[in-house]
């Protein structure tokens, strides 16, 4: 073993090419005869070096390992190892040559078949194997001529979690650039306005809604429609996958009215004169809809207990407004009283 051992590190190191080179350059140009004994010493190292690869050895590996055909009821909610350390007993030449295609090919622990199907036929969520008993197929999977004498770790942890459906609302992450004078005219829509997710259940218990992916949209002067795909979730899966999104654009003008303010809370016996009795009301409004905007779509209210708490002006609060309205000022903010006997 420690030859072979001796042999991998030579050809790591290189110290045949290096010695070459030397000697070339300082006697081969003057003794020939010491390149046909450098000849012979590398015939007679190749010899010893093919005897020493056909002898048996008993050696430790690590082996990566790539793991498939897991049970398709279930998801996996541990992480298996991502390799093996095996002592195994094989030939020099076996030995080395699954050295080599380590470097290339991963271990395959296929799970479904290695454990009998039990992970699927079982309900539980947490199997335990112990490693001893996969050396043999995991053998044959590696070469026919090698032996796996142990393994680590010497035992296996599959924690799978239940698999589990529920539909969530669906949040536009959108971002709108509008151009002057433009403003979203009404709520954005998605159609459809749900998904269903499907995967893990412990992950569907704190899932509320999910997002689209992200657009961004600059300068806009008409409607959106858009297709917008579902943001991915890790071990999560969406049934649509993607929702068209509608977003309502429309010109703005600005326009005003002139609506009567109302005290609240008035006692039956006592009379109250507001001045002024109407205040203007400033607003942006969509073009569609400037005709339909009237003075009784506005509720502007002052309350009787700022009288009683003897304030000399009374705050206007705007009680209710048409919701497509933006940039809403009221002029005067403030009016006064008179309470007549």
């Amino acid at each position: 073993m420690s030859a072979l051992f001796f042999i991998f590190d030579a050809v790591k190191t290189n110290w045949v090419y290096k010695s070459m080179r030397y000697l070339k350059k300082v006697y081969f140009r003057n003794d020939k005869r010491v390149a046909a004994f450098v000849v012979c010493v590398m015939i007679a190292t190749g010899f010893w070096f093919l005897n020493a690869l056909s002898k048996i050895y008993t050696v430790d590996m690590v082996v990566p390992v790539n793991y498939v055909n897991f049970p398709n009821n279930k998801t996996l909610a541990s992480n298996p190892p991502e390799k093996f350390e095996l002592t195994v007993r094989a030939h020099g030449f076996t030995i080395l040559r699954r050295k080599l295609s380590f470097l290339f090919m991963p271990l395959e622990f296929n799970v479904n078949d290695l454990t009998d199907n039990r992970m699927t036929e079982s309900r539980k969520s947490s199997f335990i194997f112990p490693t001893k008993q996969f050396l043999t197929e995991l053998a044959y999977q590696l070469s026919n001529d090698l032996e796996i004498v142990s393994m680590n770790p010497d035992t296996l942890f599959f924690r799978f979690d239940r698999m589990g459906q529920k539909r969530v609302k669906v949040k536009p992450a959108i971002k709108v650039g509008l151009k002057k004078q433009y403003e979203i005219s009404g709520a954005i829509k998605t159609t459809p306005d749900s998904v269903v997710v499907s995967g893990p259940q412990s992950a569907l218990d704190t899932l509320h809604f999910v997002y689209t992916q992200a657009q961004t949209f600059s300068t806009v002067e008409k409607n959106i429609q858009t297709e917008a795909k579902i943001s991915p979730v890790k071990e999560l899966f969406f049934e649509p996958q993607a929702v068209r999104v509608d977003i309502p654009v429309e010109e703005y003008t600005e326009a005003q009215q002139s609506v009567p303010v109302v005290l609240t809370g008035q006692p039956s016996e006592v009379t109250v004169k507001l001045f002024p009795a109407k205040v203007k009301v400033l607003f942006q409004v969509g073009l569609s809809r400037f005709s339909e905007i009237h003075a009784e779509d506005f509720k502007l209210t002052v309350s009787y207990a700022d009288i009683q708490a003897g304030k000399q002006r009374l705050k206007i609060t705007a009680q209710s407004v048409p919701s497509y309205l933006y940039e809403l000022k009221i002029t005067p903010e403030e009016i006064e009283y008179l309470i007549e006997n």
